[in-house]
């Protein structure tokens, strides 16, 4: 299961990247041009999705090599069981959470697709950027399972060495 996390995080990542670069490119762009002539239209538009996608396709990557703050001062103090158990807790609160918020990105981007909404200033089509969105979350959700088991994994392990 790591290899396959790593696997489409690292693609989501390159996608995001590839994003990310879009957008630093789209705003030189605008700087640039209101010293010239007039600037592009929708640059806050775009902008403001290709934020949502890097962010989104980076959350995987992100909780696969726990680049995120993890305060523990506290939880490091207990005893390892607790700490197991506090650590499986989390992980499943995160893994509900987070699997509801990508369901909810799916049906709203086939909602969108089925409306034919479009977004309000350059009139493109919405679902597709949704749907990468939800394809973020999704594969966060996808971590966040093994994250989950893992840490099951050690709370059986810690109870087994416990009782020996």
């Amino acid at each position: 299961m790591h290899r396959l996390n790593l696997l489409i995080s690292r693609g989501l990542l390159f996608v995001a990247g590839v994003a990310l670069l879009a957008m630093v490119c789209l705003v030189t762009a605008n700087i640039v041009m209101r010293q010239v002539a007039s600037s592009f239209g929708g640059t806050t538009e775009i902008v403001g999705w290709l934020t949502a996608v890097v962010v989104s396709l980076s959350l995987a990557y992100a909780q696969l090599h726990k680049a995120h703050v993890e305060l523990d001062i506290l939880v490091a103090r207990f005893p390892g069981r607790l700490q197991a158990l506090l650590q499986a807790l989390v992980a499943l609160a995160s893994l509900l959470f987070f699997t509801m918020v990508a369901i909810k990105l799916w049906e709203y981007g086939y909602s969108a697709m089925q409306r034919g909404m479009v977004s309000q200033t350059l009139r493109l089509v919405l679902h597709p950027m949704i749907y990468l969105v939800a394809l973020g979350f999704s594969a966060f959700c996808l971590v966040l399972l093994a994250d989950c088991l893992g840490a099951l994994k050690r709370l059986v392990v810690t109870q087994r060495v416990v009782m020996t």
